[in-house]
């Protein structure tokens, strides 16, 4: 008996043991802020792994994984975000300030971030190569030069990092610039899915484990290797078969397809060639289809938000705060015919497209049966009101603010996965349009369309 309760002490011990070795620590340093909640999310499924109130500096938390990942932090009531390589057993030390978050003296996190970072930086540097001139090659050179340069600063810590943290690093260059380039192929530039462009996709590995850290790059593949074997995808299904064709894991096989349906809905624009084939009924196939995928929960809010942010539907009735500080709801507009732009301080499409919105708003300042509504996501109170006070002192339209919008109901329940986001709201609160086209004479046409039919 005596042997039997040792066994099974050395049995559990072994146990805690292992599940120690899976444990994450993190540890919240640097100065006091007026921040209040510190979230690390999960890069792959976007759940938060842990939340943690930032009243008590220096104090340890953890949270168990069970394989290397990449995660974000993010806090409340901040735009800061910050990567971090999450592998079992780690140690972090976040340094929050006014400005910024970061990990202190973490190689794998640094690398993470200038991967991220150079890819942005890329796009300002070279802007008039990429989005001005016609010259496809050029692009490509420019970031086949940056995928070899990270590499050789990857291999320079190849001493320090772990195979995991190598790994995903790794995967992490080639995925960002890979997975541009061929948004600017298919997307901007329409090149035939047959053209030499694309040739780096056969550097793409289909089975590689990293892949949920950055999973269109392969999904962005198979459209170019299918569309490259026939002239068009047929439907929905058909897409899904493929990619159930080309991936021999189960798990990433159904982690694709759920990406896949849930990329289609919340961000058409980057799915051309599948945008059209998705309707109402088809998404209630599809997710038919996918209901006993075990990745089916990243489906479900997207199929949620497409459903209730449709024309014809009656439009959430949402609740933003005035710059003076009280409360409007969608609801208190009734009668009204409601234009909804949706943007925030940190948007550059948004800012440049404001000043034409705010000339809309002066069109239509004097009619009582029109509101136009600017609503900011930002998370910063402080942000949005110096942005309007400096570009809206005339009080044009109705300026609110949804902090975090994006993360909130309205961002659910009205598909808010990019901005500018307009829509068109009739008098009596029912969608008629979802996916407004951008400040012009055609949107003022669709307003002066509904105000015609509306009783004297």
């Amino acid at each position: 008996m005596r042997c039997i309760n040792i066994l099974v002490f050395i049995f559990l011990l072994t146990i805690s043991a292992c599940e120690e070795r899976k444990l994450v620590t993190i540890t919240i340093g640097g100065n006091s802020t007026d921040f209040d909640t510190l979230y690390i999310n999960d890069i792959y499924t976007g759940h938060t792994l842990l939340k943690m109130p930032l009243d008590h500096i220096g104090k340890e938390y953890t949270f168990s994984i069970g394989e290397t990942r990449l995660g974000e932090l993010a806090i409340k009531s901040s735009e800061s975000t910050y990567l971090t390589v999450l592998s079992p057993g780690a140690k972090k030390s976040v340094v929050i300030d006014t400005n910024s978050i970061r990990t202190e003296h973490s190689i794998p996190d640094s690398l993470a971030n200038y991967l991220w970072k150079s890819n942005n930086l890329m796009f300002s540097k070279h802007d008039k190569t990429i989005f001005a001139e016609d010259n496809p090659w050029k692009v490509r050179d420019l970031f086949d030069s940056l995928v070899q340069v990270r590499a050789n600063q990857l291999k320079g810590f190849k001493s320090i990092l772990s195979e995991e943290e190598l790994g995903i690093l790794t995967y992490q260059n080639k995925a960002r610039a890979y997975s541009f380039l061929m948004f600017y192929g298919r997307i901007i530039k329409e090149i035939s899915p047959g053209d030499e462009f694309f040739s780096f996709i056969d550097d793409i590995e289909n089975e590689n484990i990293y892949t949920k850290s950055l999973p269109n790059t392969l999904l962005y593949k198979y459209e170019i290797q299918l569309l490259k074997e026939r002239d068009s995808i047929e439907n929905i299904g058909v897409f899904l078969d493929y990619i159930e064709a080309k991936t021999k894991t189960e798990d990433l096989q159904n982690f694709l397809k759920a990406v896949y349906l849930k990329e289609v809905i919340e961000n058409p624009s980057y799915w051309r060639p599948h945008e059209k084939l998705f309707t109402t009924n088809t998404i209630k196939e599809a997710f038919q289809r996918e209901s006993d995928n075990t990745y089916s929960f990243l489906i479900d809010g997207a199929t949620r938000s497409f459903f209730s942010s449709q024309q014809g539907v009656k439009g959430y009735d949402f609740e933003g705060f005035r710059p003076d500080g009280s409360v409007l709801r969608l609801s208190n507009l009734k009668g009204k015919i409601v234009v909804i732009d949706t943007w925030a301080t940190w948007c550059g499409p948004c800012i440049q497209h404001r000043i034409k919105m705010l000339e809309i708003a002066k069109k239509y300042e004097a009619n009582p049966k029109v509101a136009i509504v600017f609503i900011s996501i930002d998370r910063s109170k402080d942000r949005w009101l110096d942005y309007v006070q400096k570009t809206n002192p005339d009080n044009l339209g109705m300026e609110l603010h949804i902090p975090d919008g994006m993360n909130t109901d309205f961002g659910d329940r009205y598909l808010i996965k990019s901005i500018p986001k307009y829509f068109l709201i009739d008098q009596d609160g029912i969608i008629l349009n979802s996916d407004l086209m951008e400040p012009s004479i055609g949107m003022e046409q669709n307003i002066d369309r509904v105000l015609s039919k509306l009783p004297e």
